[in-house]
């Protein structure tokens, strides 16, 4: 070989292995309970084909919800239930080892039912959701640091929201893709009310407290109807439909702008129908409605531009559980009743989905997704 093609072949293999170091790695987790603990599976999914490549070895755990969080181009995953919350580190393709770094006990006074990671990597936070005396609803979010080098946690103390309401009750928290914002899902059950909504709290960056609740969106719907609502950094979604299918209209109101798109069925057939589910992609490009009239998950493009919903011409069968990627590539759907993970590939910039894949699992699966640097 000639020392100019030596050179030519040198360098391709530099190309080919430099985009391999700094491509993302697709992550999943699938966490299988067994009969007295739980089974974590680590799996790399090709972003471009869907399919899915086991990684490592399975490591027994004590629960199966996980959070994924990048820190300094270091991967940890935190495994939690009620009472207690694990850390582990990871690899750089996401597999966890074998032995928690970290074991905490809450010793909350109530169960854990929420406990989130700041994609920030600087704070977590421990939600608890009861019923008090004279059946008050009640919530608490007790504030955790985050050492960054490490991934350990502390917990403050600190309980940075504490919630009581006679007719409204929160029914879950959730963060934003920035880590700006935490959110709190509600349901206003007050005489002849049947409103879901969402709270927005800010999180401070330095101190991890959260600002004033703010009543980001509410539904006025009605109780002998259907209503789903939705909400993201970027935008809010609200269905409402009174009396079945065609009853509807979908509104979509941008953060930013305030920009509001109202879609009737009219426009498109699918914003009158009962939604089974509202879910934005990461990026905020999309909204994926779940028909339950017809059973299917249409995918619609948002353009605050023209004030218009575009339908990206693609769906998913069935209205099952999804979740996405962090990076909004992939989409992943739980069919619990056909025992299969599936798995198709996203672009954002259009809303179509493309390559699809399933894993066989045992139906009584949760999953988690990462996408490490």
């Amino acid at each position: 070989m000639s020392k100019v093609c030596s050179i030519a072949l040198a360098a391709m293999m530099f190309v080919a292995t430099g985009w391999a170091a700094t491509s993302p790695v697709e992550v999943l987790y699938v966490a299988e309970p067994q009969a007295t603990n739980v089974l974590l599976t680590t799996y790399n999914v090709n972003p471009d084909t869907a399919v899915a490549e086991q990684v490592g070895s399975p490591i027994t755990v004590s629960a199966a919800n996980v959070d994924p969080l990048t820190i300094n181009e270091q991967n940890f995953i935190y495994v939690w239930d009620s009472t207690d919350v694990w850390t582990y580190n990871t690899n750089a393709q996401g597999v966890p080892e074998s032995a928690a770094s970290q074991h905490l006990t809450f010793g909350f006074p109530h169960p854990v039912t929420s406990f989130l990671v700041d994609p920030d990597g600087k704070f977590a936070y421990a939600g608890m959701i009861w019923v008090g005396p004279d059946l008050i609803d009640e919530a608490a979010v007790i504030l955790f640091t985050l050492d960054s080098a490490t991934g350990n946690l502390t917990n403050t103390g600190q309980s940075v929201i504490k919630y009581s309401n006679l007719y409204t009750g929160i029914t879950g928290f959730v963060f934003g893709t920035s880590g700006k914002r935490l959110y709190a899902s509600y349901f206003d059950n007050g005489p002849y009310t049947c409103n879901p909504g969402y709270y927005a709290y800010n999180v401070n960056a330095s101190t991890g407290q959260l600002g004033p609740e703010e009543n980001l969106v509410e539904v006025s719907a009605d109780c002998g109807g259907t209503a789903g609502v939705t909400a993201s950094d970027q935008a809010t979604a609200w269905e409402s439909a009174c009396c079945g299918d065609g009853s509807g209209s979908l509104t979509v109101t941008q953060t930013a702008t305030k920009r509001v798109i109202n879609c009737q069925v009219s426009e498109i057939s699918f914003c009158g129908d009962n939604a089974a589910l509202l879910e934005f992609d990461p990026t905020g490009q999309n909204l994926f409605f779940g028909d339950s009239n017809n059973q299917i998950i249409y995918v619609a493009h948002l353009d605050f531009g023209d004030l218009q919903l575009e339908e990206s011409g693609t769906a998913i069968l069935g209205t099952p559980p999804i979740y996405f990627s962090p990076d909004g590539r992939l989409v992943y759907m739980l069919h619990s009743n056909e025992n299969t993970v599936a798995i198709q590939t996203f672009d954002p910039a259009t809303g179509v989905l493309s390559a699809y894949s399933t894993l066989s699992d045992s139906g009584n699966v949760s999953i988690a997704t990462a996408t490490l640097p």
